[in-house]
């Protein structure tokens, strides 16, 4: 997943798309850039109808953050994207 208008792949700036994100499994690429937009839009309308979510909902969420954030870097190891090797 890149953010980073720079770190975005050639083929997909070229789209004039902003955001990249995909995943690979076991060869098979699956793109699910589109539709972000809307994603914040309307879980904000379910949040208005009392369908948001609560904090038991969040836990893990919030713990799997606060892991990332708290690790220790080790580098490129194994399998990993290409683009991570752009990473300055």
């Amino acid at each position: 997943m890149s953010i980073d208008y720079n770190m975005l792949p050639d083929e997909i700036k070229r789209t004039d798309q902003r955001t990249n994100r995909s995943i690979s499994v076991e060869g098979d690429e699956i793109e699910f850039s589109g539709g972000f937009t809307d994603l914040h839009t309307l879980s904000y309308l379910e949040i208005l109808k009392g369908n948001g979510f609560g904090l038991a909902d969040a836990r893990s969420s919030i713990n799997t953050v606060y892991d990332i954030r708290n690790a220790t870097p080790v580098g490129i190891k194994n399998d990993y994207h290409p683009l991570c090797r752009n990473i300055k």
